[in-house]
């Protein structure tokens, strides 16, 4: 029996830091919300880490304290991806995210804010102490969303932990509950792409990794061994890493992994080094879109709208995009006098932008996935034989065997691969040609650990754009080409105000558009949905490297996009 009704403007479902970030924008804009999360309190076990530039960029707009944020990377000196037999054995390729001083540079210039490593359950916490805060935000945990109630999308019904069970009436949900969304799966809104690319084990340790290997500065280890074929992330080097371990479907299910199994696995992976496993889960890698990111009232943000592969780390700062996108158009729906036609030529522009940007995404994290094979094949093994050991041990007629015999036969089935390994190692002429076969394909996979153009290079070709924006180019994966074209995201260009260093992204408001002209130049003809407009002329700014003629000026939107580019 429902309980009571409760109205509010938004209801924003997850309460992972996309919902999170999406209550603190919608605070922003004094918008009254209820976010509710199933959970009765966030976990302690990381998942995402890599927070790119240009969320990093997205938080300082939202007055997030940067020094804090930052402090939260608790391995910012990490620059080294490892390939090795496992953690402290001798290193079979790597890659030094440093060494390149022309991508670094780059990556100086580009924006006044850098990436940073952030474990998930950090910033999650951290995201949620700043949305408690506001006036306007209601931040309720242990609260499940059941469904829907009419067919307006309006009415949601909601279980708390105590089982009581009541109504929210929002005028707006945001589905902000992952990749097992219960709001997209009751819309019945379909995903788009493949559902199963391979299923890991992730095992969360508290362990000193600085104690298990000497590549210090090592934020990834590719484990090359053939039993124990994954990821290891290392967090924290003094107290956190996490075991991507992978889970040979269908010839081994989660159920095989039993804590013998997994002591075992992280007994020779920590080299006997004390560890403790605080979290135990299974999670399954997909690349998919959903076929819409709104359906009525209905707007799906984050994981519940696309879903990629970990290569290349753009899941998480995907989601922080889609939620700066959406919600300064939502505000303009709910705080404006807009007529029914702008409204909805606003809010549809959330999927026509986003959408995009999101397959692109998976694109470039679907291929970063794929040329991951290219350092197994260097070392001499084949990646289509990779099931093979596990096809093999859980067949029935193995499976039935004296568990000594089962292990010698698992010792035989190794003995290539490890020899190979062996060989990659040694220090002589057949290990230094095969090493420098490694260090070639190692070479390859730069451009999954160094996508600035993705980040801040995506242009939105249709919606809140001038048709100019169609033309605007976009930059390479790895290469950011500044643009200051309709579509594309204000460049960042190093100004004074009011006597400090500052950004040209500092002078976009989220409660508002920007005008940067040169000298006089024409009344704006583009729809600012009940914004005002802050106008600036860049002579007051103090440089000469904003692209603008006399009498131009561009109109940026609030979340830091140029709507377009007027002329004389």
């Amino acid at each position: 029996m429902i309980r009571e009704n409760i109205e509010t403007k938004v209801l924003i479902v997850g309460g992972g830091p996309t919902g999170l970030f999406a209550s603190i924008l919608l605070s922003q804009c004094r918008i009254p919300h209820i976010l509710i999360e199933r959970r009765v309190d966030l976990t302690d076990a990381p998942a995402a880490h890599v927070i790119n530039v240009r969320t990093t960029e997205i938080f300082r707009q939202a007055g997030i304290e940067m020094d804090a944020l930052y402090a939260l990377d608790h391995h910012p000196e990490a620059r080294l991806i490892t390939w090795s037999q496992l953690p402290g054995a001798p290193v079979l390729g790597q890659l030094d995210l440093s060494a390149n001083r022309e991508a670094l540079k780059a990556r100086g210039s580009a924006s006044q804010d850098h990436s940073a490593n952030i474990s998930q359950h950090l910033l999650e916490r951290f995201l949620r102490g700043i949305a408690e805060k506001s006036e306007f935000s209601d931040i309720r945990f242990g609260v499940k969303w059941e469904g829907l109630s009419n067919t307006q999308n309006r009415i949601n019904r909601v279980s708390s932990i105590n089982s009581d069970t009541y109504s929210i009436s929002a005028d707006y949900l945001l589905a902000a509950d992952g990749a097992s969304s219960s709001v997209s799966r009751a819309l019945d809104i379909q995903m788009i792409g493949p559902d199963h690319l391979a299923t890991f084990l992730n095992l969360s340790c508290e362990v000193s990794i600085d104690d298990v290997s000497p590549e210090s500065g090592t934020l990834l280890y590719w484990l090359m061994d053939p039993e124990m074929r994954g990821v290891m992330i290392v967090h924290d080097p003094k107290h956190l890493a996490v075991v991507m371990q992978l889970i040979n479907v269908p010839y081994e299910t989660f159920n095989d992994y039993d804590d013998a199994r997994c002591e075992s696995l992280l007994e020779k992976i920590f080299r006997g080094n004390a560890y403790r496993l605080i979290h135990k889960s299974v999670w399954r890698m997909t690349a998919q879109i959903a076929e819409n990111f709104r359906q009525g009232n209905v707007f799906l943000i984050g994981d519940s709208a696309h879903r990629f592969p970990p290569t290349g780390g753009l899941g998480l700062n995907t989601a922080i995009a889609d939620v700066h996108n959406l919600v300064w158009k939502l505000a303009a729906a709910i705080n404006n006098d807009l007529d029914a036609e702008s409204r909805e030529s606003l809010l549809n522009s959330y999927e026509s932008e986003r959408k995009p940007v999101a397959q692109r995404n998976t694109d470039a994290s679907n291929l970063n996935n794929e040329k991951m094979m290219e350092v197994v094949e260097a070392l001499g093994l084949d990646p289509r034989k990779a099931d093979l050991l596990p096809k093999i041990m859980n067949s029935f007629l193995i499976r039935h065997l004296p568990k000594g015999l089962r292990q010698k036969i698992k010792a035989v089935l190794l003995k290539p691969a490890r020899a190979l390994i062996a060989a990659a190692a040694a220090n002589d002429q057949e290990g230094e040609e095969i090493r420098k076969r490694i260090s070639k394909a190692v070479e390859n996979q730069e451009e999954h650990f160094s996508m600035l153009g993705l980040e801040l290079g995506y242009i939105y070709k249709k919606g809140v754009v001038s048709s100019e924006a169609e033309h605007t180019p976009e930059s390479e994966v790895m290469t950011y080409t500044p643009s200051f074209a309709a579509g594309a995201r204000l460049p960042h260009c190093a100004i004074e105000r009011n006597g400090k260093l500052a950004s040209t992204l500092d002078l976009a408001n989220y409660n508002s558009f920007l005008s940067l002209k040169s000298g006089e130049s024409r009344e704006i003809d583009f729809p600012t949905f009940g914004y005002s407009v802050t106008e600036i002329d860049v002579a007051e700014l103090g440089v000469n490297n904003i692209d603008l003629s006399e009498g131009e000026y561009l109109l940026v939107r609030p979340d830091g996009h140029i709507a377009v580019r007027g002329n004389p």
